[in-house]
């Protein structure tokens, strides 16, 4: 039972660092305010995470360990049908990871926690950047390459880097302006059904794209 009230402890502070630290970011946040938020004391803090800097380190290995199990081990989330009639691997992962984050409810407060830290440049993100996003990156823009029928080096052009970043977006600006889409659609959020009407769009928008390369090269 202890150990069990410990675990819940350590979640619900990560819940509230993530909820905190994105609308006020990590200065703003007091320990006695994370601690409240949690449904617990200020030395709980100190106990599991070392530290209040300690607690948002956590955060971003939360933010790690969720994306690279969801992106390495598909079976976890029920994948749609439209990911598996892919054309090629870089538009199956493509769409795969446009689908898991569109549909995680949880997501926005990690956005915007990741997103705050982003604009600080602070360790948290050099922390994230370098063990999630810059290797998920090269990985992408191999396959790519591959995709595009284009020879291995071009992946170090920054052409082809700006390209993808452009591909990216379109997953990002549905994801960050989740609000805005929604109300524009009379949405009620993203659920499966609306997922798969981006996820119909991303695929033509995607394999035109691939198309447009392939026949200027």
């Amino acid at each position: 039972m202890a150990q069990e009230r410990s675990i819940q402890t350590r979640q619900a502070l990560i819940k509230a660092a993530f909820q905190l630290f994105g609308e006020k970011g990590f200065a703003a946040t007091s320990t006695r305010e994370l601690a409240a938020a949690a449904g617990t004391n200020v030395a709980s803090i100190p106990y599991h995470f070392g530290s209040k800097a300690g607690l948002k380190m956590a955060c971003a290995d939360i933010i790690i360990e969720h994306m690279t199990r969801l992106r390495q081990e598909p079976s976890v989330q029920a994948l749609p049908d439209i990911i598996q009639t892919a054309e090629t691997t870089f538009e199956k992962l493509f769409l795969r990871q446009a689908y898991i984050l569109l549909s995680l409810q949880e997501a926005e407060p990690m956005i915007r926690f990741l997103f705050r830290e982003a604009h600080e440049q602070s360790d948290v993100f050099d922390h994230i950047y370098n063990t999630l996003f810059r290797p998920l990156l090269e990985f992408l823009l191999s396959h790519w390459v591959e995709a595009i029928g284009a020879e291995p080096h071009v992946a170090e052009e920054e052409s082809t880097r700006i390209t993808l970043f452009s591909i990216i977006s379109q997953i990002a600006y549905f994801r960050i302006a989740q609000p805005i889409v929604a109300r524009h659609l009379n949405w009620h959020g993203y659920n499966r059904e609306e997922a798969l009407a981006v996820l119909s769009v991303l695929q033509t928008n995607i394999r035109a794209i691939i198309a447009a390369h392939r026949s200027a090269s």
